[in-house]
């Protein structure tokens, strides 16, 4: 279908469709959509190798293919069914199952023909009603591709009690009412379903999916709530769970709370979920607690007001200097908590040369680094900067962990 060349419209309303859809942000629609079909809490913090990550690589594949088919009026090449087939395996690698993967195409076709839809105007007429077929069309080669990819990958560990432990955890965590289901499951893992309930997360790090799923089920045997969630595991357990085992691993993160009412759970599991990739970052292993990143949970918690700190305080500095020098050392300057002297020889530069640039950032931001309210402020722009940047560089950078 020649989606974008019909006579039938006007060149005002093709030239808006193709407006809008080259204006589509595929990055924010993509955690728009993935974050509304996740099930199970996660955190907000982005990391590598979590289900959360792989669900939106999902979808923002599945974006841009319906987005170029529009564009380009032609349907996608066996390159571009390639990597929709290489995503929907590494899905399948990190334990989604095939029907989560389905609903993430089918997500993505729903945003991409409501952007369509955005396009309308008074004298489109009814040359919009071909274009609204694109998404559909889309999905049908879509849901081809996953089947047959999830088809190939059946020789992974199938792990039926990982999906059993993945929908009780998701429902416990959503606080739906108790089913007879929910007592079959629990049952059969041998949970203890009436609590009270302790959350965590945990991670091997530089594990793959398989060597996640199989703590997962180690745990399960040893009367966890436990799931495999990509490179992560995240349940819950009872208050006397013994973690000296799976500690004995030197590789592994635990990021665990005490005994917390079920209201309070999701909240629980995302800071979990983000301390654990804190950690990563930072180079951390073993039992890692909420106060070793304090600062980095309140701000991911609140991130409207954390993004609106960053444009107050860094928003001009970066614009106005595309070098970086000035953000560069208000960052050395927070690290030594504004000891100009540490801050100039850790850059470094002459202290002249500090003085000066200090002048230039306080124009631009209109900070007085001399109080401390503000010399706070700089330091809590600087910190969810530097953990949004590290948490992006993460997910794109490096390449998932083998599963042999």
């Amino acid at each position: 279908m020649d989606a974008m060349t019909r006579t039938a419209a006007g060149p005002a309303a093709v030239g808006r469709l193709r407006s809008v859809l080259r204006g589509l942000d595929s990055e924010s629609l993509a955690r728009q959509v993935a974050c509304k079909l996740s099930g199970a809490p996660v955190g907000r913090i982005a990391g590598r190798g979590c289900q959360a990550g792989v669900m939106e690589d999902m979808v923002r594949r599945s974006l841009d293919l319906a987005r170029n088919w529009l564009l380009s009026g032609q349907g996608p090449d066996e390159a571009a069914l390639s990597d929709l087939y290489e995503t929907a395996r590494e899905a399948a690698r990190h334990g989604l199952a095939a029907e989560d993967v389905i609903r993430a195409c089918s997500g993505a076709a729903r945003a991409v023909r409501s952007t369509v839809l955005e396009a309308d105007s008074p004298e489109s007429g009814a040359w919009l009603l071909p274009h609204l077929e694109v998404p559909w069309a889309f999905l049908d080669i879509a849901l081809t591709t996953v089947t047959r990819a999830f088809a190939d990958q059946r020789d992974l560990p199938s792990a039926h009690g990982n999906s059993r432990a993945a929908t009780l955890f998701a429902r416990v965590c959503a606080q739906s009412a108790t089913t007879v289901e929910d007592l079959d499951r629990a049952e059969r893992l041998g949970f203890r379903l009436a609590g009270p309930h302790c959350p965590f997360v945990a991670a091997i790090v530089g594990g793959s999916a398989a060597a996640h799923s199989g703590l997962a089920a180690r745990l399960r045997s040893a009367g966890a709530l436990a799931c495999a969630d990509g490179h992560r595991v995240a349940g819950l357990t009872g208050p006397d769970f013994d973690w000296a085992g799976p500690l004995a691993d030197s590789a592994l993160i635990l990021a665990t709370e005490s005994a917390t009412s079920d209201t309070g759970l999701a909240d629980a599991v995302g800071n979990l979920h983000d301390l654990v990739t804190l950690a990563i970052g930072d180079g951390r292993r073993g039992r890692i607690r909420l106060d070793d990143f304090l600062t980095e949970i309140m701000l991911a918690n609140s991130p409207r007001l954390a993004d609106s700190i960053v444009r107050r305080v860094l928003g001009l500095l970066d614009a106005e200097d595309p070098s970086g020098t000035l953000s560069q050392t208000l960052r050395s300057l927070a690290a030594h908590g504004f000891n100009r002297t540490e801050a100039a020889a850790a850059l470094p530069a002459h202290r002249n040369t500090l003085l000066y640039r200090i002048n230039r950032i306080e124009k631009l931001s209109g900070l007085d680094l001399d109080r401390h309210a503000h010399r706070e402020l700089a330091r809590l722009a600087v910190v969810w900067s530097d953990t949004v940047s590290s948490g992006n560089r993460a997910r794109h950078d490096h390449g998932p962990a083998t599963d042999g």
